[in-house]
């Protein structure tokens, strides 16, 4: 179960414009002070997802 802190933090980040979710996803790495090689695994598995860039799950995409 997530703190309600942390369930703050998400209600807010959803709340966001999208402009600033996309400076915080740009920045994501930073503020989670992700290793770089948790970063590289991270960007490694995007591949195994790739099946679902596709016309047919836009609509998700957008969720």
């Amino acid at each position: 179960m997530m703190s309600a802190s942390l369930e703050r933090i998400i209600e807010e980040i959803v709340a966001l414009p999208e402009s600033d979710k996309a400076r915080l996803l740009a920045r994501l790495r930073e503020v989670l002070r992700l290793k770089p090689e948790d970063w590289a695994r991270l960007k490694l598995a995007e591949a195994a997802f790739s099946f679902w860039d596709n016309e047919s799950d836009a609509d998700y995409d957008r969720l």
